[in-house]
């Protein structure tokens, strides 16, 4: 995964291609290496989600994170 701050507001989709919302904050581990992505999802992002990064694969070209 890129820089942590560089993924903030990238959408993110399950693997079938449906949005479910979009990166809030990335988590990080004593050595700056990200451990968890907060993905905000719901009617007007008012829940959240911790996902460990070991279970997304980003997407530069489209600006997004794809569930594995």
């Amino acid at each position: 995964m890129e820089a942590p701050e560089g993924c903030v507001g990238y959408g993110v989709y399950d693997p079938l291609g449906q949005k479910i919302g979009s990166v809030e904050k990335v988590f990080v581990n004593g050595y700056r290496e990200p451990e968890y992505v907060r993905v905000r999802m719901g009617f007007f992002g008012l829940k959240s989600v911790l996902i460990p990064v070991g279970f997304v694969e980003i997407d530069e070209g489209r600006c997004s994170l794809v569930l594995k």
